[in-house]
């Protein structure tokens, strides 16, 4: 039987945790003896971030070994804490270069995947020198999947937006297209779900964005939801839209396009592996800008500035010609579920069979 050590986390509120989950099931499910460690400490003191989920706890009662492949699925400053007999770095990031010391840390491994080819071309440019592979996430599409017609709302159109409240998800540039597309007495809603754990107040800054004659807004603040409930919000959108300056994959949309929710989402870096006219609206970006960072990871890098006039007439062209936009939800359906998490299983599963483990 092959074995893997997948040094991750599992139960915070991120992509690599959600990811992290579903990829070790479905690598157990492929018949792969995976033991999951967690990443920054002993695996129970991950509880105090979020519940366990049962197969994570159940795999983690198997013995840690050193002379199996073991991947470390995390920010590339953590490549380090690899200690397997065949070294394996999984990461991403959203700009168009690595931080140098990622760059060190991925030398030091025997290989490298990311999840896309984007990713693999900015890894390559930024001067990692050992083999890259794409290893692509996935969405579930038992639980994203289409649901029954919306009932609430009337014919307002309802544009749907998940995000942590950052500039590099383009919010500013969102709230500047939707207040400019339409006029607050037009049939339209923009619905916010915003997370945000860091100093400042964004419903503040939300609040000065828009002014006094905006079109309605709805905002679901530092609100935890279930999968199920998350597919839920997905369903009540006739468009899901994210403006963002860079995606490693871009998980919220691939999820709203499993559930049948046309998306307009920025034509360029994670999204573009999926994402095309056929089956939703790619955002055309005016170049790449400095992200004026002055922190890792993103100190000394571009990333994209999506054309703000071009959103503005993406979001009136879903608002009035909702036919066109729900052709192109069903076709997303069709395109998400291309992308299951046995994919990303079996792309693994291949890498370890070449490797001989």
């Amino acid at each position: 039987m092959t074995h893997l050590v997948w040094h991750s986390t599992f139960a915070s509120p991120t992509g690599y945790s959600s990811s992290s989950r579903a990829i070790v099931a479905a690598l157990n499910e492929a018949g792969l003896a995976v033991r999951p460690l967690y990443l920054f400490d002993a695996d129970h003191a991950e509880q105090v971030y979020g519940s366990i989920p049962p197969l994570i706890r159940s795999l983690q009662q198997l013995p840690i070994r050193l002379d199996v492949p073991q991947v470390v699925y995390g920010r590339g400053e953590l490549f380090c804490k690899n200690s397997g007999a065949y070294r394996i770095g999984f990461t991403m990031l959203e700009t168009d270069r690595l931080p140098t010391h990622w760059v060190e840390q991925a030398n030091l491994m025997d290989e490298v995947w990311t999840p896309t080819a984007w990713g693999r071309e900015v890894f390559i440019a930024s001067g990692i020198t050992r083999p890259v592979y794409v290893v692509p996430l996935g969405v579930d599409s038992a639980v994203f999947a289409p649901g029954p017609p919306r009932r609430d709302l009337g014919d307002r159109t309802v544009f749907l937006s998940v995000f942590e409240w950052s500039k590099r998800k383009g919010w500013d540039v969102l709230l500047a297209a939707y207040r400019a597309a339409f006029r607050p007495s037009d049939p339209v809603v923009l619905v916010l779900k915003i997370d945000h754990r860091a100093p400042g107040n964004p419903l503040r800054e939300l609040a000065a964005a828009l002014g006094d004659q905006a079109p309605p807004v709805a905002v679901f603040y530092n609100q935890t939801f279930s999968p199920v409930r998350m597919a839920e919000l997905y369903r009540s959108a006739d468009c899901f839209v994210l403006p963002s300056r860079g995606e490693g994959w871009g998980m919220p949309v691939l999820e709203a396009m499993a559930c049948g929710v046309p998306v307009i989402a920025t034509a360029w870096s994670g999204p573009t592996a999926f994402l095309d006219e056929t089956c939703g609206y790619p955002l055309p970006i005016r170049g790449l800008t400095p992200t004026g960072a002055t922190s890792i990871p993103y100190a000394g890098a571009q990333w994209a500035e999506p054309d703000v006039d071009a959103l503005i007439e993406l979001l009136r062209r879903v608002h009035h010609h909702r036919d066109e936009a729900h052709v192109r939800g069903a076709q997303a359906v069709i395109r998400a579920r291309e992308w299951p998490w046995t994919r990303s299983a079996q792309a693994i599963l291949e890498r370890l069979q070449v490797i001989g483990c």
